[in-house]
């Protein structure tokens, strides 16, 4: 391993904040308890306008030395850890909000359709008709683990982590299943977005191919020390797939909705990822470094 740079990681965790930046005056986001304890609808469409949180830039900082420095910056500044069930009640609910033709609802990350809801779980939220064009009417929403969850055991904080979580419409998330992500040219089964299914694995839409790309490679440079290849492939999940999520990274940029996603995931957990605020950081890695992770 290439030696890590020191004295600049310290000057640049020295400007880090240590705690969740304060945010323009707005209605106050629900506490965890309060979360938890969520039956009825949430109104979402009350949300406060983020804006985002000045960083100091990783001026300096490439290959492992960066790698590192990211690393140490990702540890969250909430404690204690949020729960699994608290995550998902915080997607439902809050982070994931948006306008559904003049109603609340959420966006169904593989399929690319608006689903009509509000409230703080899946079942909140059910597909109008075939509305994906995959043959079949779903009843909920599933949280769509992007590493999937059995590969940790479903340990915190991993499970738990906003930064690769998704709403996924059932029938989608049960075809992705836990396969590896690929390029499919043949599939046996597909959404109008473009998201397929294939011998080769599962491929996401080109719409959020980009948001797959990034929160892999948060997960790994948030996790890479953690126990996160249980009944995994390693060399095929991730190492020989590294290039493919370098190319999904550039050629799908970070768009305003995800950007504020990561401000309001931060809120929640105590970290951003880093790839959204700067796209660019995952070539300034470089594929040698991703992969000997």
């Amino acid at each position: 391993m290439v030696g890590i740079n020191k004295a600049a990681l310290a000057a640049v965790l020295a400007f880090l904040p240590l705690s969740v930046p304060a945010y323009a005056a707005g209605p106050a986001f629900p506490s965890l308890e309060a979360l938890a304890s969520l039956s009825g609808p949430v109104h979402i469409s009350a949300l406060p306008e983020l804006p985002l949180p000045a960083r100091t830039p990783w001026d300096g900082f490439s290959g492992e030395d960066l790698f590192q420095a990211l690393h140490s910056a990702l540890v969250p500044t909430v404690s204690p850890v949020p729960s699994y069930a608290q995550a998902k009640t915080y997607m439902f609910s809050t982070a994931e909000g948006r306008d559904c033709g003049g109603a609340p609802g959420i966006l169904a990350f593989y399929s690319q359709v608006c689903v009509a809801g509000s409230g703080s779980s899946g079942n909140d939220y059910r597909e109008r008709g075939d509305q994906n064009g995959d043959g079949t009417v779903d009843k909920f929403m599933n949280a769509e683990h992007i590493w999937p969850r059995g590969f940790s055991k479903g340990a915190l904080p991993m499970a738990s982590d906003l930064h690769q979580l998704a709403p996924t419409l059932f029938t989608p998330n049960g075809r992705r299943a836990n396969l590896r992500f690929a390029v499919v040219p043949d599939p046996v089964y597909s959404t109008d977005s473009g998201s397929r299914l294939g011998s080769e694995g599962f491929e996401p839409a080109d719409a959020v191919k980009g948001n797959v790309a990034r929160a892999v490679l948060y997960f790994v440079v948030r996790y890479y020390d953690r126990d996160i290849r249980n009944g995994a492939d390693y060399r095929d999940f991730w190492t020989a797939r590294v290039p493919m999520f370098l190319e999904w990274n550039r050629a799908d940029p970070p768009d305003e909705a995800e950007r504020r996603r990561n401000g309001l995931v931060e809120s929640f957990q105590g970290n951003r990822n880093p790839f959204v605020d700067d796209p660019s950081l995952a070539d300034r890695i470089g594929p040698s470094v991703f992969r000997a992770h």
